[in-house]
C-alpha cells in the first residue's frame, strides 16, 4: 500500500515538474483550475446562513410630468471574505450562481403633488459563513478555511421599486 502511494506521489511531482518547466504556457491555463486540483485533493464545503444584506443602486429620478428611457446592465455577483486563492472556485461551486439584471424601460414621473419618483433595483444577498475542508488524496492529511460569503439570494435576488417624493 505504501509502495503504490509512494509511486503515485513520484508520479504527481513529476507531472507538477513537466507542467512547470517544460510545458509552461500549459501550467499557465491550468492554474487557478479547480480540475487540476482535483487530483490531489478533495473538498467537502458546508455553509451556514447567518442573516440577510442588500445593496441598493438609485436607477433614475424623473421629475412630475416627465419621462426617461434608461438601459440597466448589471450583475449580482457571489462575493467571499477571508477566503485564500487556492479555495475561491471551490467555494464559489457550492454558492447560488450570479444573477444578471438587463432592461431597458420607460420611466414616468409621479403624479401631481409630488415633485419626482426615484426608481431603484435592490439584490439581496445570502450572507453567512463556510468552511471547506480540504483532504490530501494521497496522505489523508486535512486543512481547513473558514471565511464569510455573501451570494444572490434565492428568493427575490434582485427587486425593483421605486417611491414619489414631495
Amino acid at each position: 500500500m505504501k509502495k503504490i502511494s509512494l509511486t503515485l506521489l513520484i508520479v504527481c511531482i513529476s507531472i507538477t515538474f513537466l507542467m512547470n518547466f517544460a510545458m509552461p504556457e500549459f501550467a499557465g491555463k491550468m492554474k487557478g483550475n479547480i480540475s487540476s486540483m482535483n487530483i490531489l485533493y478533495s473538498y467537502s464545503v458546508t455553509k451556514s446562513f447567518s442573516e440577510q444584506t442588500q445593496d441598493t443602486i438609485e436607477m433614475a429620478s424623473v421629475p412630475s410630468g416627465k419621462t426617461d428611457t434608461r438601459s440597466v446592465d448589471f450583475r449580482s455577483d457571489v462575493k467571499l471574505e477571508e477566503t485564500p486563492l487556492n479555495i475561491k472556485s471551490v467555494v464559489k461551486g457550492s454558492l447560488n450562481k450570479p444573477q444578471a439584471y438587463k432592461t431597458k424601460e420607460k420611466l414616468t414621473g409621479p403624479e401631481k403633488g409630488y415633485s419626482y419618483r426615484k426608481y431603484f433595483l435592490t439584490k439581496n444577498y445570502d450572507k453567512g459563513r463556510f468552511t471547506v475542508i480540504r483532504t490530501n488524496k494521497i496522505t489523508g492529511k486535512e486543512k481547513v478555511y473558514v471565511g464569510t460569503y455573501y451570494e444572490p439570494s434565492t428568493q427575490d435576488p434582485i427587486v425593483k421599486w421605486s417611491r414619489d417624493e414631495k
